[in-house]
């Protein structure tokens, strides 16, 4: 994310052609951690009473990926049946 020649930080600078494969990719590794924190870790998330905060932030991601098809179908398998309660 600090790599400028992705990321340009001065007006007027343009964004490179594989900008948005990048933020893909992204999207794709974040979604990963989403799954392997709901499928391996939500037990201690729900110890800590912070699956709330999980949840929101995952509901904004999934909203946010959705408009932008940020992730392919098949990478959200794994979270399928949550995935879909929150585009309902």
């Amino acid at each position: 994310l600090d790599n400028e020649r992705v990321f340009p930080v001065g007006a007027g600078e343009p964004f490179p052609p594989d900008f948005v494969d990048t933020v893909k990719k992204i999207f794709r590794r974040l979604f990963r951690v989403y799954a392997h924190i709901y499928h391996s870790h939500f037990n201690q998330v729900c110890e800590l009473g912070e699956e709330a905060h999980l949840n929101s932030l995952f509901k904004h991601f999934i909203f946010f990926s959705n408009h932008f098809d940020l992730i392919v179908p098949q990478e959200i398998a794994p979270l399928q049946e949550l995935v879909d309660k929150i585009l309902k």
